[in-house]
């Protein structure tokens, strides 16, 4: 089964059959969300005959039905991750299996929520929910202020977790030609700063820091407390020095 499906994804002519039925799929997901949008813009149309007046409530009209849109994005997309990502579990996966198949359909639709629906919802409550339904456990009195979630479903957050601007979770690698799952887990009251990038495996200890623009390598643990930081721009030789220490 792995040889057939490595075979299928390494064909172009397969690859591309395959692609537009995802890509199909896709589509499917995204107009199912964009039903209750539709439908109060279509049912707003006569307002287009009353002149000006009409012509501004309409307008109003359109941007409520996009903020209705990216919500229910969201919610629907988040609940279908859910059901593509069932039964993942941190490990190295090959690139014919069937986990390797799925999750890059799993990828591609997350790709298109983070730019249609997550770049609108960060810093409030919605990109909490969403995250949730995807399979994360987010605790209480978190603020995040990110889009850049990766495979959510591997995702622990603690209580009075504060996530910078930017930040990039990311849950999973490519590494000696397999797929890298891994949990990242931050802990009570901790700080990640604008711009950081976790890595699958990182463990922050509650009340921990991570510093703007850190790059934290896989399978990083952080102490209680302590704060991780990357330094700025210093001769290469003296970096690497540092690192070995």
């Amino acid at each position: 089964m792995g040889k057939f499906i490595d075979y299928i994804l390494r064909n172009p002519v397969t690859f591309e059959i395959i692609s537009l039925f995802v890509y199909a799929f896709y589509c499917l997901v995204f107009a199912v969300s964009a039903l209750p949008s539709a439908l109060i813009i279509s049912r707003g149309i006569w307002l287009l005959g009353y002149g000006v007046l009409g012509l501004f409530v309409f307008i109003v009209l359109c941007f409520i039905s996009l903020y209705i849109f990216v919500i229910c994005a969201a919610i629907f997309v988040g609940f279908t991750e859910r059901l593509l990502t069932l039964g993942f579990k941190p490990g190295a996966y090959e690139p014919g299996s069937t986990v390797v198949l799925r999750w890059l359909i799993y990828s591609g639709l997350h790709l298109w929520l983070v730019y249609l629906s997550l770049s609108f919802i960060r810093g409030n409550n919605w990109i909490k929910i969403y995250l949730r339904i995807a399979g994360a456990k987010v605790g209480k009195e978190v603020f995040i202020n990110t889009r850049e979630f990766y495979d959510p479903y591997l995702l622990t957050i603690g209580d009075r977790v504060l996530v910078g601007g930017e930040a990039f979770v990311n849950c999973h690698l490519f590494e000696g030609g397999h797929l890298v799952l891994g949990k990242i887990v931050l802990g009570d009251d901790m700080v990640v700063g604008a711009g950081a990038y976790l890595t699958p495996g990182t463990n922050a200890a509650k009340k921990s820091r991570i510093g703007m623009y850190t790059y934290l390598r896989r399978n990083t643990a952080i102490a209680e407390g302590e704060t991780h930081m990357t330094p700025p721009g210093v001769d290469m030789r003296h970096a690497i020095r540092q690192m070995r220490r």
